[in-house]
């Protein structure tokens, strides 16, 4: 699985693979943050299946 996001701070969007997540939260907006392996903060766009 991947997932499109967009980083927390720069508005930079990429994609994530499965490996690529350290871990997922929600904020106090009920938004959806992905940390990366290196505890970089996205906001999830959405998710692609292969």
């Amino acid at each position: 699985m991947e997932y499109r996001v967009k980083h927390k701070e720069t508005g930079e969007e990429k994609t994530l693979s499965h490996l690529d997540v350290n871990d997922m939260d929600y904020d106090v907006t009920d938004r959806i943050v992905v940390f990366d392996t290196n505890m970089e903060a996205y906001y999830l766009i959405d998710e692609v299946q292969e």
